[in-house]
């Protein structure tokens, strides 16, 4: 997502239905000694070719920290927002020596059991996207894309809230930063995000997507570069 510098690394893992660039009003505030870089689930972006159908959870955590293990090893942090820090806190779990610490935004419900089955009606995922906002209305009135989108959210929705179930009660080797917003609709918070003993949190004003407002931006990416500076001692 940027050229590399050889510095401090941040991989950033987005949110349901996105891709990383998504992120990028976010990520061009962190400073430019870092390298970032973003993780990119089959069905959007360069990879929107492959089909995305009732993920396997362990698969998709075991191929994100198999990539991360072959590069060259500097001080990382992986952030994850909604979906994207329930698979961040699950590679870091599932391999702690890929990171050295994990910033985690809007944690994801456990969802029902008929969720975590995959089992998620049209008029529910279209609800969520109209309380998450920011949506082109382009988007929904196309079939096709309509249909690209929903099929995108079964399949992330469905894996978050596998993943994120899956960590409930885990405790996280390294340091945490737990980001939440005030008006957030979609997440559970910070009560059952893994944490540890060396466990940072920050409440920000907005919705789910606080992160990607104007008057937000700078303090979050304050709290991942801050990451990074603890990452780097």
């Amino acid at each position: 997502m940027r050229p590399e510098t050889g510095g401090p690394r941040v991989v950033a893992v987005p949110h349901a239905g996105a891709g990383p660039h998504a992120l990028m009003p976010l990520l061009s505030h962190l400073p430019e000694d870092l390298d970032v870089l973003g993780v990119t689930l089959p069905g959007r972006e360069h990879r929107f070719g492959e089909p995305w159908a009732d993920p396997d959870p362990g698969g998709v955590v075991t191929e994100i920290a198999s990539e991360l293990a072959l590069l060259p090893r500097r001080p990382t942090v992986l952030f994850g927002h909604s979906l994207g820090a329930a698979v961040a806190a699950a590679t870091a779990l599932r391999k702690p020596e890929v990171c050295d610490a994990v910033v985690l935004s809007s944690y994801p419900s456990g969802g029902t059991e008929a969720q975590r089955a995959g089992r998620w009606e049209d008029a529910e995922l279209l609800d969520i996207v109209a309380r998450s906002g920011g949506t082109p209305e382009e988007v929904l009135t196309s079939d096709f894309w309509r249909t690209h989108l929903l099929r995108l959210l079964r399949g992330d929705l469905t894996l978050g809230s596998r993943l994120s179930t899956s960590t409930v009660d885990h405790t996280l080797p390294m340091p945490v930063t737990l980001l939440t917003s005030d008006d957030d609709e979609l997440a559970i918070g910070t009560s059952l995000a893994p944490g540890g003993s060396r466990t940072r949190r920050r409440r920000f004003p907005g919705g789910h997507f606080y992160l990607l407002d104007d008057r937000n931006q700078r303090g979050v990416a304050s709290e991942i570069a801050a990451a990074i500076q603890q990452a780097a001692r």
